[in-house]
């Protein structure tokens, strides 16, 4: 058995091209037909292309037509696939791998698992109904009940791509389709979020809702077009059809930047851009060009066509360009 793997391998080795880079294979039984253009492999079978290593329990082998060299290898049975480079492993599993030596992309189809772990801790968990990964140009899809673990975020969407680096860095990652983040006691919803690790912020389009519930107990709800979260800045921006939800306050405007303390990761302010009313308990409301809403203690600053609606006729359709008060 021994003496037909060497000779195998030596076939191999003399069709493949140096493109695609030296391939060695070990099974317990191989079989390949040159008319057919087809390699067969059975029993604890073994790949190595490069620095990619494939192990499962059965594989074939499809070679080109024309050349007669490998182009694609293809894993059965629920195989297991890992690179090691430095202190970085990158695992795959899933019921099918599939590895195109021509085009170098890596493709795991079924009950799909991408792990990628640095000094023995996994740093991204991916699992997905398919996932691709292109040696090339380093970006991976997921594709179908995507759910991945990253840092300190959990992210579900249908469709997702991450790209990445030559080290395994994760460099951003795009969610698309029914898109939420979940973090610590905060959740980002939209038809799609992006998030970059060098800007170090969540961009989320498309119907978006940020529920944040901070360390003090303070709930901040916001409805948006589109919203931006930046962990540099401490702040969450929201444009398009603004609604935020806080306490006894309701507010719509254009568009809202509340900012938070890096410190007490407490909302400090909220400030309403273009003409928005904050309206307190269905009943005491303010409208202006510009709101600012500052936390604690709990006061306004209405400029620009302030008109103010208080309980009781207090104030009622009072008009002033700029005005400071609490409700």
């Amino acid at each position: 058995m021994k003496q037909n793997n060497l000779k195998l391998i030596i076939i191999l080795l003399l069709i493949v091209t140096t493109s695609v880079g030296a391939i060695t294979i070990e099974s317990k039984k191989q079989e390949i037909q040159m008319d057919k253009n087809k390699g067969y492999f059975t029993g604890d079978v073994k790949v190595q292309v490069g620095d990619v290593v494939v192990k499962s329990p059965r594989a074939d082998l499809d070679l080109d037509p024309a050349t007669k060299k490998p182009s694609l290898a293809t894993f059965f049975d629920k195989p297991y696939a890992h690179q090691q480079k430095d202190n970085k492993k990158h695992e795959v599993k899933a019921d099918i791998i599939k590895v195109s030596l021509i085009k170098k992309v890596i493709t795991a189809q079924g009950n799909t698992q991408t792990n990628v772990i640095e000094n023995k801790k996994p740093t991204i968990i991916i699992t997905a109904n398919m996932q691709e990964y292109d040696t090339n140009t380093y970006l991976m899809k997921a594709i179908g009940s995507v759910v991945i673990n990253y840092e300190d975020m959990v992210a579900t969407c249908d469709n997702a791509y991450a790209l990445m680096d030559k080290k395994g860095d994760v460099h951003n990652i795009k969610l698309a389709s029914r898109a939420t983040i979940k973090q610590d006691k905060s959740l980002i919803k939209g038809d799609n979020i992006q998030y970059s690790k060098l800007r170090q912020d969540i961009i989320a389009t498309g119907n978006t809702i940020s529920d944040v519930t901070f360390d003090n107990g303070d709930r901040v709800i916001i409805n948006a077009n589109s919203q931006q979260y930046n962990r540099l800045s401490n702040t969450i921006m929201a444009s398009g059809k603004v609604k935020v939800r806080y306490g006894d306050y309701t507010a719509d405007g254009p568009k809202a930047i509340m900012h938070i303390n890096p410190k007490t990761n407490k909302p400090e302010k909220i400030v309403f851009l273009g003409r928005s009313t904050i309206v307190e308990k269905g009943v005491n409301s303010v409208s202006a060009d510009k709101i600012t809403m500052t936390m604690s203690p709990r006061t306004f600053e209405a400029i620009g066509r302030v008109q103010t609606n208080l309980e009781q006729g207090s104030g009622s359709n009072k008009e002033d360009n700029k005005m400071e008060f609490s409700l």
